[in-house]
């Protein structure tokens, strides 16, 4: 009972350790190389939902920058982009153009919505060889590209070959 307790111990305090891994991630925009970094880590801590929505608030950012540079007529430089997302937490990124966090908590529930979905269209029945999409996608063009002749069931209990 004991191991017990302490495995479970184990597993909450490792969940919690990585949950505040990606809450205490920061932007480094000193730099091209220090803002890849910093993206990178947190690519690797967020879950692929806070990524989606990370992503799309980064892009929201930097067309918000173009935009009013458009209007002042000048070009909107990464260099701007970089100093205004330096130090700024995953929290603060996707408020930025949205103070009130309605478009975030709107975007974080699409992607868990379109996640649910694709769990649920490919679960492990459906997908005894767990491949990535790409995979299937990929198989699947590449019996297309043979332009092999496709025979259904009643095809095969009537005995005629399909048409192409």
């Amino acid at each position: 009972m004991l191991k017990l307790a302490v495995a479970v111990l184990s597993v909450v305090l490792a969940g919690a350790a990585s949950a505040a891994g990606w809450r205490d991630l920061r932007v480094d925009g000193s730099s091209d190389e220090a803002f890849a970094k910093s993206l990178a880590a947190f690519n690797e801590k967020l879950s692929p939902t806070r990524r989606y929505v990370f992503g799309q608030a980064l892009k929201d950012i930097w067309n918000q920058g173009k935009q009013a540079a458009e209007a002042e007529q000048r070009e909107f430089t990464t260099s701007e982009y970089y100093r205004q997302l330096d130090g700024l937490t995953y929290e603060e990124v996707v408020t930025v153009t949205d103070p009130s966090g309605a478009t975030a908590k709107e975007r974080h529930a699409d992607a868990g919505r379109a996640r649910a979905a694709d769990t649920n269209s490919q679960g492990v029945w459906q997908n005894p060889s767990h491949a990535t999409q790409e995979q299937r996608m990929r198989r699947a063009h590449r019996g297309l590209d043979s332009a092999e002749a496709v025979r259904t069931k009643s095809d095969q209990t009537r005995g005629t070959p399909n048409s192409r």
